[in-house]
């Protein structure tokens, strides 16, 4: 039974851009032997795989466009908080300065109300010293005044001298009212004084008072008009940063917009071609067919390897952890007892899937894909550790296989197609002759050679 789908492999929707397209390169005049068409068969792998290498180089440059663009946003979105901050900032400090220039008004009428109490006093304390000064002379005056009739003034005198009881009654009242009088004047005199130092005191506190609200006033208003100041030009600061961002932004976003457009002519250059080369396999599997012809390998002479032998250091463009990945492969599909063409298939596979590296990654196609053949977490395909196991993904995958009615006959990118579910049928055939390569190196058949 058919295992579901799993998802497309890393870098194949990012196709490149590049390649030459031989168009029209679908018919060939008369009838012909499947080697008649090897020329263009060679000649359309050749072109699929310059446009899969050039897939590769734009996907690159995709993910690095995506990932400045990533940054550029990030960025952007920072200095955007930045700047409704700073505006925040910038509104409190034109509050706050409005708020001094009303305060100010309100401590100019306070001002223009302590002048008016200055104006009150100076006039109070000018009044207050001319009244001083008349009961200073009249004090004077009288102090004269008795001093020059001191010796009459005593009541034996006046008695003495009346010359009647009611004329001694008048001098004595007269002497009395002058007196009270005396009395009286220096009692207005010490009030005026006191009144006099008092106005004195409260003019003081009116200069002080008027002094420091100036001060006051002053200084609110120069540190309201500096913080908005301040908040002014970090704001104008920040709005050419947003600006300038916003600029970076649309050209990177610009520049990938380029990139996938030119994506997608090449997935239409690609799509050409794999149906060219649909076609020529197609026709050269039918003329193998009508000539006798299996579609199997030939093997060649042995030389060495094999199961047991040492593994290679390298083969082809593939060394190191890749080729023992490449071994559990040939591993997994003997143990099923699938020959050297499915084999080859499964490499071929895992190359175009991963490249022969155990992966713990995915894509933007399949997130959640892992493994050489880059299987995903959806059931069909075992547990997180079944995936990342290169010859238990190789298993599942060759079970997959068996699974595929008429596999051995179908051209090998087709076969891997209906295991993988590939967006382009014809995904794999790049990798073809590098599967072949290695399965026949790992065999012990150098020479392997797979239709």
């Amino acid at each position: 039974m058919r295992q579901p789908p799993v998802r497309w492999s890393l870098g194949r929707r990012l196709l490149g851009v590049g390649a030459t397209v031989l168009v029209g390169l679908t018919a060939v005049a008369g009838p012909a032997m499947a080697d008649s068409y090897d020329a263009q068969r060679q000649s359309l792998e050749a072109q699929l795989q310059q446009a899969t290498q050039a897939a590769d180089q734009l996907a690159a440059a995709l993910q690095s466009v995506n990932s400045q663009l990533t940054q550029a946003q990030d960025q952007l979105q920072t200095t955007q908080s930045r700047l409704t901050t700073a505006q925040a900032d910038l509104r409190t400090a034109q509050d706050t300065l409005a708020t001094s220039q009303r305060e100010e008004v309100l401590i100019a009428n306070r001002l223009q109300d302590a002048q008016a109490q200055v104006t009150t006093l100076t006039a109070k304390i000018s009044a207050d010293a001319s009244q001083t000064a008349k009961a200073h002379a009249a004090i004077g005056q009288m102090a004269r005044q008795a001093y020059q009739d001191r010796g009459s003034t005593s009541t034996i005198g006046l008695v003495l001298g009346a010359q009647s009881t009611q004329d001694a009654v008048d001098q004595f009242a007269m002497v009395s009212t002058g007196l009270r009088i005396q009395a009286a004047a220096l009692s207005q005199l010490r009030q005026v004084d006191a009144e006099n130092a008092n106005d004195q005191a409260r003019l003081g506190a009116v200069h002080d008072l008027i002094a420091a609200l100036k001060a006051e006033a002053d200084k609110k208003l120069a540190d309201a008009a500096s913080a908005e100041t301040v908040a002014a030009t970090k704001t104008a600061e920040i709005q050419t940063l947003v600006a300038v961002q916003t600029t970076q932004v649309a050209s990177v976003t610009a520049l990938r917009a380029t990139y996938v457009n030119e994506q997608a002519q090449n997935a239409t250059e690609r799509q050409v071609i794999s149906r060219s080369l649909a076609d020529i396999i197609a026709k050269q599997q039918a003329a193998r067919a009508a000539a006798g012809q299996a579609t199997s390998c030939s093997a060649g002479s042995p030389a060495g390897g094999g199961p047991g032998a040492a593994l290679p250091s390298s083969i082809g463009r593939f060394s190191g952890q890749q080729i023992v990945n490449a071994a559990q492969v040939i591993i997994a599909a003997n143990d099923l007892g699938i020959g050297l063409r499915g084999q080859s298939i499964g490499m071929m596979t895992a190359i175009g899937e991963s490249n022969l590296v155990n992966v713990n990654y995915g894509d933007l196609a399949g997130p959640d894909s892992r493994g050489l053949f880059q299987q995903r977490a959806n059931g069909a395909w075992g547990s997180y550790a079944d995936r990342m196991n290169p010859r238990i993904a190789a298993t599942n995958f060759f079970r997959a296989l068996l699974g595929v009615p008429g596999w051995q006959t179908m051209a090998p990118t087709l076969a891997a197609h209906a295991v993988q579910r590939n967006a382009d049928p014809y995904y794999y055939t790049p990798y073809w002759n590098e599967g072949v390569q290695i399965v026949g190196v790992l065999s012990g058949y150098p020479n392997l050679s797979c239709q």
